[in-house]
């Protein structure tokens, strides 16, 4: 019996749509969840796990015996049925997962997907209504602490401003448009952090902060993206969406402080780097 549907499960795999993990993409996914009926790589199934099993029931396909029942719930569902229905309403400006997506990002997007079914209920994506107010951990610009503050995101006035403490006036206005945001930067011993990049008087200047809850974060950071998708399709109407989708946000490979030379090459003048 087990051998029987150990052969089912290959022929399985063989089917479009099978062959890659119904969640990042990998390819030759070695497990799967036999109540959703979907393939998965290792590190998706390790994130459906997480979930616990009133979600999803994760089983090797090799190394766990299979039952008929169980085989057939694959069958009938399949990676590709499983897609249409968990990512109906997935917003344009949401990243999706893939290989080198960081951890944080993968598995809030499997609990988004499967446990809260916001792709199903568009209603609860809180991240594209074009505001957020909350309060994230910052890090101070001279002592390197990281405290509280207050942060508020309106994609009406095109702004992302924080509050010290209970000041009513923002210490720091910030344009939606000109930010860069990156996820979980190597600068910031936390995996829930975004590094915030933006321009004021010709110079680089970044906003580091973290929150504690991981959804916390990763709301913050779609809701970036979902406002300067929005403003960039205000500001380029003729543009196609998948040109805009390039600007919302970029992780940078490295980034550090070089000496440039300057008009005189005899004095070399530092400079912030980032490299792509």
């Amino acid at each position: 019996m087990a051998d029987k549907n150990g052969r089912l499960l290959m022929e399985l795999l063989k089917k479009p749509g099978n062959s890659t993990c119904a969640d990042c993409g990998f390819e030759s996914p070695e497990w799967a969840s036999y109540n959703l009926g979907i393939f998965l790589c290792t590190r998706c199934a390790a994130c459906h796990r997480h979930m616990g099993a009133q979600v999803s029931k994760i089983k090797h396909l090799k190394l766990d015996q299979w039952e008929d029942a169980q085989v057939a719930r694959i069958k009938d569902i399949g990676n590709m049925n499983s897609k249409l229905k968990y990512e109906r309403w997935v917003p344009p400006s949401y990243r999706k997962v893939d290989k080198n997506t960081p951890q944080v990002l993968v598995e809030q997007y499997i609990f988004s997907k499967y446990s809260r079914e916001e792709f199903i209920h568009p209603e609860r994506q809180s991240y594209t209504s074009g505001f957020m107010e909350g309060y994230l951990m910052k890090k101070g610009r001279e002592n390197n602490q990281f405290l509280p503050r207050k942060f508020v995101l309106s994609e009406i006035d095109n702004t992302l401003k924080y509050y010290v403490k209970d000041r009513k006036d923002p210490k720091a206005i910030v344009k939606i448009s000109d930010i860069n945001v990156e996820f979980a930067p190597s600068k910031i011993p936390f995996p829930n952090s975004l590094q915030i990049d933006y321009l004021k008087d010709g110079s680089t200047r970044h906003i580091y902060v973290y929150h504690d809850d991981p959804q916390t974060v990763v709301n913050w950071y779609h809701a970036i993206r979902c406002c300067k998708l929005h403003l960039l399709q205000v500001a380029y109407p003729a543009a196609a969406e998948c040109e805009l989708l390039d600007h919302l946000s970029q992780d940078f490979i490295r980034e550090g402080i070089l000496y440039k030379t300057g008009p005189s090459p005899k004095v070399g003048q530092p400079k912030h780097e980032v490299f792509k």
